[in-house]
């Protein structure tokens, strides 16, 4: 119980501190551009399905973009701001404190997601059609733990490369395609494929895509049973590197592995 107020106030403190104003206006500006360019390609491509799906794809690859890597950042801040020590004083382990500012983070870029969303419907000016509407509502949520989990464990990492310049462009790109926020997991390579089969938000989209083609519901609850299962696996990954960040910083007062 009480690990579960110290995310909730967490969540809170990190959703009322994250980065607002001007560079927020224009971070949801850029998300809204690129949504619509990719949202009037695939729209002039008549793929209807492939469309719905990017209904959900694109909003979530914007609050992607937002979240990544924030979590880390957050943490050298305070390390260096004097507020850590009040964390490592605390019976709360870290990894449950950086889980509850990933929340937060993620909480904070739903505008983002909700614009982009909005932008597909002017540029297509209809609503996606959907063939299993009820199972399709019920696997956003899991899409959302998926990459709240994913976000998680990019905070840590970040953390453990002391958040060197450059080194996360790449990933925020390639994640999101593996998370299947651009294209649905089948689609991919097949180098790519097994790759995304590992990632909890991958088999989340995945249920979304079957409920927008109608497939069976045992396709659809066999993506959620992973999807559930995988984001217990990724959440005690990054436990474990959160550990390691933990005694780091109280030996060496550092974050990294250098």
């Amino acid at each position: 119980m009480n690990r579960f107020l110290v995310v909730v106030a967490t969540f809170f403190k990190e959703w009322k501190t994250t980065v607002t104003g001007w560079p927020y206006v224009l971070k949801i500006f850029g998300d809204a551009t690129r949504t619509a360019a990719l949202a009037w390609i695939i729209f002039q491509s008549g793929d209807r399905e492939i469309l719905a799906y990017l209904c959900i794809g694109l909003p979530l690859f914007a609050i992607w973009t937002g979240v990544i890597g924030f979590g880390g950042w957050s943490l050298e801040e305070e390390l260096y701001g004097k507020t850590m020590d009040f964390i490592l004083i605390s019976p709360t382990r870290l990894p449950i404190i950086l889980f509850g500012k990933t929340l937060g983070q993620v909480s904070h870029e739903f505008p983002s997601g909700i614009v982009s969303f909005g932008v597909i419907l002017l540029v297509v000016r209809a609503m996606p059609e959907v063939s299993n509407i009820g199972l399709f509502v019920l696997s956003l949520p899991l899409a959302v733990i998926g990459l709240a989990v994913m976000s998680h464990f990019l905070a840590a990492l970040v953390v453990m490369v002391e958040g060197q310049a450059g080194f996360f462009m790449g990933i925020i790109a390639l994640f999101a395609v593996l998370n299947g926020f651009i294209l649905p997991v089948g689609s991919l390579p097949g180098a790519l494929e097994p790759v995304a089969r590992l990632l909890p938000a991958a088999w989340a989209m995945e249920s979304v895509w079957h409920s927008i083609q109608g497939a069976g519901a045992g396709l659809i609850l066999r993506g959620w049973i992973m999807a559930v299962a995988l984001s217990v696996v990724w959440f005690m990954i990054t436990y474990y590197l959160c550990r390691i960040v933990e005694r780091r910083i109280r030996v060496k007062a550092t974050l990294g592995m250098q």
